[in-house]
């Protein structure tokens, strides 16, 4: 396969789901979902080939799998025992993040990185972060504040972990690795908001759009420092 091209089952496959959403075909949706981020796994694996799998691959084709595991469980978040597959399905989402921040950490350490460069940068995170939970805090049921500060801390580092690299990488691979970040980021705050605060018009379909394109932007960042890495041995 072309390598221009190693992205486009992806592609194809979002697309169906995200129109599948937006004419909530359930029963496509339930049968789409746990394929996308295999699909994006593939894509990766077309991207890099033949260079062999580093400790960053292996972070980010971990943080697939458990996206994957997450995508599958919260399929059944709002039937019988719904609340016990959120819970699973955001510790899923969370060991996804987790291996993300060690993916973004291999390649820039914070002590080498942007945010060492100019550490103002991470004010707006850390305010993000105090104004997320303090207006989600009414409406957590009991027991989920702290799953929910956890997570939303840990989304925050992995947002972080990638501005960080800045230095490090190509500015195309930063950009992709940034924006990613933030998108997955703003995914999740929507599930969040959607499901303790209020309902977000829409909801699904903005979720998942920004969750695909995020983690498609994320993994293509990904692609590039590993093409930018093979080009310096040569």
């Amino acid at each position: 396969m072309d390598k221009r091209n190693a992205f486009g089952l992806f592609g194809g496959v979002a697309a169906l789901h995200l129109g599948a959403e937006a004419v909530a075909a359930e029963t496509l949706v339930f049968w789409i979902k746990p394929l996308l981020m295999p699909a994006l796994a593939l894509g990766l694996y077309w991207a890099t080939r033949p260079s062999p799998t580093n400790f960053l691959l292996r972070t980010v084709y971990a943080a697939l799998a458990f996206s994957t595991v997450g995508d599958t469980l919260l399929l059944f978040s709002s039937g019988t025992h719904g609340a016990l597959f959120f819970i699973l399905g955001l510790a899923a989402f969370l060991m996804a993040h987790l291996c993300y921040i060690g993916g973004f950490r291999s390649m820039a350490g914070f002590k080498e990185g942007y945010l060492s460069e100019k550490p103002i940068l991470i004010l707006p995170f850390l305010l993000f972060l105090g104004t997320f939970l303090t207006y989600l805090r009414p409406g957590l049921p009991s027991g989920m504040a702290v799953p929910v500060t956890v997570y939303a801390a840990v989304i925050t580092v992995m947002a972080l972990s990638a501005f960080n690299t800045k230095p490090k990488v190509t500015s195309a691979a930063w950009t992709a690795l940034a924006f990613g970040a933030v998108l997955f980021m703003l995914s999740d705050s929507l599930i969040a908001v959607n499901k303790f605060r209020v309902p977000v018009p829409g909801a699904r379909l903005l979720i998942m759009a920004t969750y695909l394109v995020g983690q498609y932007l994320i993994v293509r960042g990904v692609a590039m420092v590993q093409a930018s890495s093979a080009r310096g041995m040569n």
